[in-house]
């Protein structure tokens, strides 16, 4: 490991840091953090530019308008700008040979609490003309992987749809002592339940009339792993 020289003139050991997975083949799915922008060269995409990185804010709200109705489309410039606010998304990588926009397949919100040191989940997306790919599930499982789950993205336990996925997001990097990631969702959302159950998560308890009147909600939750 290289050694570096401390304001007081001695030497330590520089930080390693995991070294992003970044194999080029057509078509396939990479996950990653979109913001904030990681601030160090290698835990960037090599084919996004800051501006990219910002500008997948404006496509992920783009995606949010689609599918959510106006009352449930986040605002998620806003959302973004509190503190501690993550936003993870799954891109289709094309090749060296085509244009570095890679189609928005799935992205999600993640907020950290230092109050409770809890993680919640408050967004979960995936295009319509890209479900059942299995990028929603590796979506969240990034974000669990990210907050210190050593075994979120364990290809012994999880095998994704026909598609070959690369995590790129700086594994650990937002560790603050979360020992449990929460998240609602909807009743009737029999196969988000099920793909959040895969992922780990446990039903906690049912809110009445969360979403709506009549719309009730799952609280569900999942236990970072050592």
């Amino acid at each position: 490991m290289p050694l570096l020289k401390s304001r007081a003139g001695r030497q330590v050991k520089q930080q390693q840091y995991p070294v992003p997975v970044f194999d080029i083949q057509s078509d396939q799915l990479v996950s990653l953090i979109a913001l904030p922008v990681p601030r160090l060269e290698h835990e960037r995409h090599p084919l996004l530019s800051t501006s990219d990185y910002h500008g997948l804010v404006a496509r992920c709200q783009q995606l949010e308008k689609r599918v959510f109705p106006k009352t449930e489309a986040m605002n998620l410039s806003e959302e973004l700008r509190k503190p501690n606010q993550y936003l993870f998304v799954v891109l289709q990588h094309k090749g060296l040979n085509n244009e570095p926009h890679m189609p928005l397949i799935s992205y999600g919100v993640l907020a950290l609490s230092k109050v409770d040191y809890i993680a919640r989940i408050t967004k979960v997306c995936t295009d319509p003309l890209h479900r059942g790919l299995g990028a929603g599930e590796h979506l969240v499982r990034s974000m669990l992987a990210a907050l210190g789950d050593s075994s979120a993205l364990d290809s012994a336990q999880y095998t994704p749809a026909p598609r070959r996925f690369t995590s790129i997001s700086g594994i650990g990097s937002l560790r603050m002592n979360v020992k449990d990631v929460q998240l609602h969702v909807d009743t009737l959302r029999d196969v988000a339940v099920r793909m959040y159950t895969r992922c780990g998560f446990r039903i906690k308890t049912t809110i009445p009339n969360y979403y709506a009147e009549g719309r009730d909600a799952l609280l569900m939750n999942a236990g970072i792993g050592a």
